[in-house]
């Protein structure tokens, strides 16, 4: 099956430009080697997810309502610390709202993006298929594909090129080890920077595996995934710390080692979701250095 029919089955309302280029991405696939299952599901779910199903091609920045940009951009939130008695001029003013949060009107931020000129943090707003952000990332997807980005944004969702710069982020995340591992959650931190919008993503996966699993939704991904020493290792930590049943360490994180996680984190009194995240690790390795040592030993 090829990619843009799985695309045209899950974002049936996926724009123009996007399904164009998947229409014409058959050998870009396989140069980078997205070329399994696996790979293809993973790499479509966060595509899709961070474009909402292909109908994003640039990042809105048009809020409504006070209350819910001072819960993206507000103090305590991001770091433009955006405050309550200053949002009333961001409200409906994309290129404002803009400036403030990615561009010189938050001077750290701008300089982490490359962000150096007014309007850049407006003009280099999230963008295309992995909604690239930023001068600096604009200019080095552009050096990285051959196509000049920075000199003309709007390049980035075009037919012609929006798959390269996914597909460049991709492959230089490693992305493919983890997607054969069937590892979402270290592919959602690297694309992300966190796990925001895991559950949605991880949804998303499922329903696009349903279509590209070698036996359609019957065929697990988990089962299908190679063993991972990283989750080798969590799994032997929670099985030192009494995980009930014992996990079986074989290297691959089905649903019993996401359960052994919920206890784990619930029993730690941190947020309980089954993602074995940064807090999570962390947790796991206070608990096993605190261990007294003829327990360790055992």
């Amino acid at each position: 099956m090829r990619i843009v029919s799985v695309v045209r089955k899950v974002a049936p309302r996926c724009y123009p430009n996007y399904l164009k280029a998947f229409e014409a991405g058959d050998e870009l696939f396989e140069r980078f080697k997205i070329d399994t299952p696996l790979r293809i599901a993973h790499f479509l779910a966060q595509a899709l997810y961070e474009t909402g199903r292909g109908t994003v091609l640039f990042e809105s920045l048009k809020y409504k309502t006070a209350a819910r940009l001072l819960e993206i951009f507000g103090v305590g939130h991001h770091s433009a610390a955006i405050r309550p008695d200053e949002v009333d001029q961001y409200l409906n003013n994309d290129r404002a709202l803009a400036e403030r949060v990615y561009g010189l009107g938050n001077p750290k931020k701008a300089k982490e993006l490359g962000n150096t000129k007014p309007g850049d943090g407006y003009k280099y707003r999230g963008g295309g298929l992995l909604q690239t952000t930023g001068g600096a990332n604009y200019a080095r997807m552009g050096k990285l594909t051959g196509v000049d980005f920075y000199a003309d944004p709007d390049l980035i969702v075009s037919p012609e090129a929006a798959l390269l710069p996914a597909l460049h982020e991709w492959d230089e995340g490693g992305l493919n080890r983890y997607a054969d591992q069937n590892d979402i959650r270290r592919i959602t931190r690297i694309i992300n920077g966190g796990y925001n919008g895991l559950s949605g993503r991880t949804d998303l996966f499922e329903t696009i595996w349903a279509i590209v699993g070698k036996a359609g939704a019957l065929d697990v991904a988990w089962k299908a995934a190679t063993a991972s020493d990283e989750t080798r290792e969590l799994q032997e930590a929670l099985n030192d710390l009494g995980a009930t049943p014992a996990l079986v360490v074989d290297g691959r994180y089905g649903p019993a080692t996401a359960q052994a996680v919920e206890w784990f984190q619930a029993h730690a009194k941190i947020p309980v979701d089954g993602n074995a995240g940064v807090v999570t690790q962390a947790a796991l390795g206070l608990r096993l250095n605190a261990r007294p040592t003829s327990d360790r030993a055992a």
